[in-house]
Formats: C-alpha cells, structure tokens, sequence
C-alpha cells in the first residue's frame, strides 16, 4: 500500500516531468519483456507492450475518466447498481489511463485463471471440499504449477508503494507481468474468491493490506500474499507495530464487507489522481464518499488531510499570508482529523521502514522454508 510520510503526501501534477520521470523505468521494462518473451509469455507480452504505450499516450488526460469512475462506484455504493468489486478495481485503473483498457479483456484474464482453478480443484479432488477453493487460489497465486505455466506470482521489490510509478500497484500490471505488491495481491485474491462464490475479505494493516477467511472449522485465517504465509494475529500486531487503541478501534485487521472493499477503490481513485493530477476537490470528494460507506477507514482520513493542508497552503498564498475565516475553518477541520486518527491508534511507518518490513517477511518465508 501507499505510505504516508509525517501526515503528508507530495503532489505529483501531470506534465513532461512525469513523462520524463517514467522514461528511466525504459531498462527495466525493456528487461521485463525480454524475460516474458524467454519465458513464453507471448500474449501477456503484448498486452503489457499496449499497457506501455497507453501510458505514454496519456500525460496530458484530460480529468472526465475519473469523474466517470467516481460515478460508477458510488451508484454501486447508494445500491443503484450491484456491489461489483471486480468492475470497481478496474474502474480505478482505468481512470488513470483515459478509458482506454478493455473491460472484456480484463474480464478474459480473469476468466482465464478461473478455468484453471477449476481444473486444479477437480485434478486434486477438492471440488467439494470446504477449503478447496481457497486452496486453489492460494496454489495458483503462490506455487508455481502446470495450472500457473510454472510461473508463480512474484512480489515486485522495486518501488513498491508505487511512488514513482502508480502502475505498480494495478490488478493489470500483476496479470500481465505476474509481479505485485501487498495492493494489488490482496485484490487478485479477493476477485478470484468472488468469481468462485468463496468467502474471502480484505483487511487492513499500516500502509498494508490482506486477506482473512474461515477455515472449515469457523476459525479465521490470515493469509500474507506479501510472502506466501498464513500468519498469527500476533505477528501481524507486532510486525506492523499496530498499537493497542488501533486494535480497540478497530482501524486495522478487521474483515471487511464487500461495500466497504468497493468503497475502498474510492481511496485509490482519489490517489491515483493525486498522481497525476495534484490536489484538489476531487480528492475530498472521494474520501467524504468512502468515509460515508466506510466510516473507519485510516486511509480516507490521512488523504483528507492532505488534500485540505495543501488547500490551505494555496489560500495564505493567494492571501498574502492573512488568516480568514475560510482558512481558520479549514485549519479547524485539519486539527479535528488529526486528533481523530490518534484516536484511530495511528502510528507513523516512513516508507524505508515499511519497505524494510517487506524484506523481513521475505526473509522469514525462506528460513522456514530451509528448516
């Protein structure tokens, strides 16, 4: 997930410094492919090599995608149109390229995986076992297999909070490259148990996200995608330094329903936008939406905050550094946030920290794995 540096995200407005920016990433895509194409991976090479493209086609985007995505999602969440969290993902992603991925070939892909899932339950005489669509999804995902063409998905270790390039954390990025992060993983997770009517649920850590299902005895179970694992309540409280009022006020760890993991795509919408676009009104919108579907969400409030300190910002400057009354309200409206997320049990994890975290899980995997 996005980490959040002292309360504050940099705004990252669209211009010829982001095209630049995304012109370093030419050698890493360049090798990417390579190994795609080695590997056999020709239809997902060119998807990827359109995804490329697009990418390069859409700096200069106009901000009508995103308005059409918040639409979208928000008559899912006043129930004008069906809870879809699939559609409600891909809105997000295609927002931030104008319009132009394909809801069908989005579709394809994941329907792809799906025929293979049900071949694997059928091959391990899991069909009607209570766990065995769980225990397809995870195999798929984490074990590399006839069902995956021996190639397991990866987690991506470069910029993983997607600060340099907001792709990293795409649904679409993971299929057509099979790497990912604790974003996009989860995602994948969550719309294959949904494809295959199986209970499965997104739950929130610091800057992070997992998933949490019931076992066939009613007990829940923790799977960590970041490294393959299936973790104790304890080690996610202590690795993540999720603190005892967070705990108590449920911020973190809790399931969540299929109307708040929909309102969670209103989260990345508004920082996708934050990308490419800045802040702006948009980003309130957004937040105010998701916060009034899903009231605890942290990362709503963090955003919100953000967006009204840059606001204030931009109105002293207008203002020649004169308080007014807009400017004390909005500073009012800043201190109330603040406090409430200290309610909420907020910790502060810099990004080195939480990318050190991700390297620790890892590590941990494989020394399990060699005993």
């Amino acid at each position: 997930m996005p980490t959040h540096k002292s309360k504050s995200l940099a705004a990252r407005p669209c211009n010829h410094r982001f095209a630049a920016k995304h012109m370093l990433f030419l050698p890493t895509l360049i090798r990417t492919l390579w190994i795609m194409i080695d590997k056999g991976m020709i239809r997902q090479t060119i998807i990827t090599i359109g995804l490329i493209l697009i990418t390069s086609t859409v700096f200069g985007q106009s901000k009508e995608s995103y308005d059409y995505a918040f639409s979208e999602i928000h008559k899912m969440l006043k129930g004008d149109t069906p809870l879809d969290f699939k559609k409600a993902v891909f809105l997000t992603e295609n927002a931030f390229y104008s319009n132009n991925l394909d809801y069908n070939e989005f579709c394809q892909q994941i329907d792809d995986i799906e025929i293979q899932l049900n071949q694997f339950m059928r091959d391990k005489n899991v069909v009607n076992h209570p766990m065995g669509k769980h225990f397809a999804i995870f195999s798929y995902m984490m074990e590399p297999s006839k069902y995956n063409g021996n190639i397991k998905l990866v987690y991506d270790f470069e910029d993983l909070t997607g600060q340099k390039d907001w792709t990293k954390m795409f649904i679409t990025k993971l299929l057509n490259t099979k790497t990912g992060n604790c974003h996009s993983l989860p995602y994948l997770y969550k719309i294959l148990a949904e494809e295959q009517k199986a209970e499965a649920y997104l739950a929130l850590g610091p800057n992070h996200l997992y998933i949490k299902h019931k076992d066939d005895k009613g007990q829940w179970v923790n799977v960590e995608l970041t490294n393959g694992t299936f973790p104790r309540d304890g080690w996610i409280i202590s690795s993540l330094s999720i603190t005892t009022d967070a705990i108590k006020a449920e911020t973190y760890m809790e399931p969540l329903s299929l109307k708040e993991s929909v309102a969670l795509c209103l989260y990345d919408l508004a920082l996708g936008y934050q990308f490419q676009f800045g802040h702006d009104d948009f980003g309130l919108q957004c937040c105010d939406t998701l916060l009034s579907y899903f009231p605890n969400c942290i990362y709503a409030y963090m955003v919100k905050s953000e967006v009204l300190s840059e606001k204030r910002k931009s109105l002293l400057l207008a203002n020649n550094n004169q308080r007014n009354p807009e400017i004390s309200e909005i500073e009012k409206t800043i201190t109330g946030i603040y406090d409430h997320i200290d309610e909420m049990g907020y910790k502060d994890m810099p990004k080195e920290q939480y990318e050190q975290w991700v390297k620790d899980a890892e590590a941990e995997r494989l020394n399990q794995q060699q005993k």
